[in-house]
């Protein structure tokens, strides 16, 4: 219920606790960019926070960067910590192991954005595959690989089949003057 101030921006933000959040990291506050992080998305969407999308399709930042605009995320982060020590907001600077994802192609760095995505409803096809292991029609060898299967099973997401790869599998949807969807296996009549 509590808000704070981004002090680059000057733009308010909420307070939120989250279980997903690693407890003893840091100061225990992180920020979290429902917009930018797959976690973060998630997390975004229990508490109703708003996904901005700070990015352009070639990886530099958007408008809603603010003085940021234009920049290389890599630059910008450098750039916020400029003005925050400038500001004397930044008490000290850590460096922390993590994962950052690469390309496997190109090796550049991959940065998280939401777009528009085709999605596969896996559940009606999981459930049937469920009653068939549980009633003895499918049986693992060895038996214990069915507690695996369960387990992803009922775990089971949706598949996303739009990955946004210029190389992989080509969608067949078009989009008309009009911002109509059309899905077939066929170039629309013009």
């Amino acid at each position: 219920g509590r808000m704070v101030t981004l002090p680059v921006s000057g733009i308010l933000i909420p307070i939120i606790a989250d279980a997903a959040i690693e407890q003893g990291f840091g100061t225990g506050a992180v920020k979290i960019t429902p917009g930018h992080d797959p976690l973060d998305f998630e997390i975004g969407q229990r508490h109703g926070l708003a996904a901005i999308n700070l990015m352009n399709p070639d990886s530099s930042l958007n408008a809603n960067a603010g003085v940021y605009a234009g920049l290389k995320p890599i630059v910008a982060r450098e750039r916020v910590l400029e003005a925050l020590t400038a500001a004397g907001l930044l008490i000290k600077s850590e460096s922390h192991n993590h994962v950052v994802p690469h390309c496997e192609r190109c090796n550049t760095i991959l940065e998280p954005l939401i777009s528009k995505q085709w999605f596969v409803r896996i559940q009606p096809l999981a459930d049937p595959a469920i009653a068939a292991a549980q009633d003895g029609r499918v049986t693992f060898v060895p038996d214990r690989f069915s507690k695996v299967y369960m387990h992803w099973m009922t775990n089971i997401r949706d598949w996303n089949i739009s990955r946004q790869l210029w190389w992989g599998h080509r969608i067949p949807v078009w989009t008309c003057a009009n911002g109509h969807e059309f899905a077939s296996d066929a170039e629309p009549e013009t």
